[in-house]
């Protein structure tokens, strides 16, 4: 289960009435497991924006959310500015939407970042519990059920869950 929200575009010196009509929106990106900034890279003035998305997300209490910087427009930028860009922001990811130059590596950020990978937990749960078949329920909706075997009130689930959900799980574990 993956939710992906677009937010408003920031742009320095903005109205106070427009930021506020935004704050709402701007507000969930605190909520968030993962941001995405994506930069264009051919924007002259482009530190002068992520400084200012820095500010904004540090307003709203979203400067601590783990994020992935993306610089776009990579078409735009010949090879010398390119080679500079990736030497001053390590670890940041360097794109074409428009080429599809860079979302190979774009997507396997994604899929550690929000660690889609997957593991295998065997839990157990109360058959009469109201609590428990509600959780057995969200299993079935956000993993794979491997195996569900029910006896003497018992309900033994085995089943595969994005990494990093299985920690709402764990109480139910069998040890």
């Amino acid at each position: 289960e993956l939710l992906v929200s677009d937010t408003v575009g920031f742009i320095d010196r903005l109205p106070h009435s427009l930021v506020a009509a935004f704050r709402a929106t701007l507000e969930e990106v605190a909520a968030s497991d993962l941001l995405v900034h994506v930069i264009d890279a051919s924007n002259p003035e482009r530190e002068m924006q992520m400084a200012a998305v820095r500010s904004v997300l540090a307003e709203v209490g979203a400067d601590e959310v783990p994020a992935i910087e993306v610089f776009n427009k990579l078409d735009r930028l010949d090879s010398a500015e390119r080679a500079r860009l990736q030497a001053i922001y390590p670890g940041t990811i360097a794109m074409s939407a428009l080429s599809g130059q860079g979302r190979e590596e774009l997507v396997a950020a994604l899929e550690a970042r929000l660690a889609l990978d997957t593991s295998v937990i065997l839990l157990e749960f109360d058959a009469s519990s109201d609590e428990d078949r509600a959780r057995i329920a969200s299993l079935y909706r956000i993993g794979r059920v491997r195996r569900h075997e029910s006896s003497d009130g018992r309900v033994l689930v085995e089943a595969e869950l994005p990494r990093r959900v299985v920690e709402r799980f764990l109480d139910k574990e069998v040890k």
